[in-house]
């Protein structure tokens, strides 16, 4: 009787592993809608994962998939206030995109707390797959490596031979300058000069005629914001690129540019994991975005789209919505769409894939928003530092 009973429990158990573990797939977008990071992905990031739910036909598990979002406000306390009632009450299965690395932190120790999933696109921490991985998160986009390394690396493929670097004088300056450095001489290549300069500096004349006297072959700039305005407008001033330096700054993103103009912009290089005109696969993505939301779309909300595509995909591969199953299938599923080529899943969750170097184009060579063009390729494995480098001991 007893071994009956056991049999049928197992009968049971297996059916209901067939089904979402509350009846239903949630989504939640948790990020920046209000403020200073509204513009990189916001609302636009909630209507690209409306899109992807729609794509895959609005079910999973014969249930219809649910999308919640919020607003953190770059408020951590309200941030992590949001993510606890919707891992601890509302049975929200995974949270994506994660805008403001400082609220990542808190969420990522929440997610595995909780043993839920992040699908991390957007925070500049590494952290939570790094020192604080826990295995439920995943970084989809990027790294900081990837971002700081690929404008190196592309223009060592060049053939450039010595830089300039021009920094924030502020901590993260010094991080960002330490890295380049180590890549240019990596790349055989050397560092002419670097300079730092004050935040919020208007006048950035002294600086780039430093640059000019250093004979360097390219200057990169690691500012952002009105900053970066200002040092561009005045690079351009200085006939600087005219005179054949190639200009690169680590980021640049499509709100960036339509905010900023590319009368301003032209000529400047930059790396990112994607760009919407970039081929005929991002193109129509692109223009379905720009159907609902009338501007091309950036990567961050591209981004979220390809990550909560997959976690749909391998939902249905499970079976289940259960986090350690769907966890499983992601790690082994081959991972390739219109936004991720090449990739592979470390252990500790970093998704590596090729990284792109873009140019800034010219005025005359805008139509529909496309502001970039992509000048070369970096392979993932050069773009992301190998996982036996990694702070993270998942799987070693």
């Amino acid at each position: 009787m007893k071994t009956k009973m056991t049999i049928a429990f197992a009968l049971l158990l297996t059916a209901t592993c067939a089904y979402a573990q509350d009846g239903v797939v949630k989504i939640g977008v948790l990020n920046d809608q209000s403020s200073s990071f509204s513009a990189l992905g916001g609302t636009e990031v909630v209507r690209a994962v409306e899109l992807a739910i729609k794509d895959h036909g609005g079910k999973a598990l014969g249930k219809p998939i649910e999308l919640v979002s919020a607003d953190h406000q770059n408020k951590p306390e309200v941030g992590l206030a949001i993510a606890r009632e919707w891992l601890q009450k509302n049975n929200v299965d995974v949270i994506a995109d994660m805008a403001n690395s400082a609220i990542s932190l808190g969420v990522n120790s929440l997610i595995g707390e909780t043993g839920k999933i992040g699908l991390f696109v957007s925070p500049l921490t590494d952290k939570p797959v790094e020192a604080d991985c826990n295995g439920h998160v995943m970084a989809w986009a990027y790294s900081p490596y990837s971002y700081l390394t690929s404008p190196v690396n592309g223009m060592l493929a060049e053939g450039v031979k010595t830089f300039f670097i021009l920094s924030p004088d502020y901590e993260a300056g010094k991080v960002q300058e330490a890295t380049e450095i180590k890549a240019i001489e990596a790349g055989g290549a050397k560092v002419a000069g670097t300079v730092r300069a004050p935040l919020g500096t208007t006048d950035f004349s002294s600086f780039l005629l430093q640059a000019q006297a250093s004979g360097a072959q390219a200057l990169i700039l690691n500012i952002s914001g009105p900053d970066l305005v200002n040092a561009v407008k005045q690079v351009r001033e200085f006939g600087i690129m005219a005179q054949g330096m190639k200009v690169s700054t680590p980021a640049l993103h499509q709100s960036d540019a339509r905010a900023i103009g590319v009368e301003a912009l032209q000529g400047v290089r930059f790396s990112a994991p994607w760009a919407w005109n970039e081929d005929e696969a991002s193109q129509a993505f692109g223009e379905r975005m720009r159907a609902i939301t009338g501007h091309a779309p950036g990567w961050v909300a591209a981004g979220t789209y390809s990550a909560v595509s997959n976690y749909l995909n391998a939902v249905d591969k499970a079976g289940t919505d259960d986090a350690a199953a769907v966890l499983k299938v992601m790690h082994e599923m081959k991972i390739e769409d219109f936004f991720i080529h090449n990739s592979k899943m470390f252990p500790n969750g970093r998704l590596i894939h090729d990284f792109y170097l873009f140019e800034v184009k010219k005025p005359s060579e805008v139509t529909k928003e496309d502001y970039f063009k992509k000048i070369g390729t970096v392979p993932a494995e050069k773009a992301f530092l190998p996982y036996s480098e990694s702070a993270c001991k998942i799987g070693k």
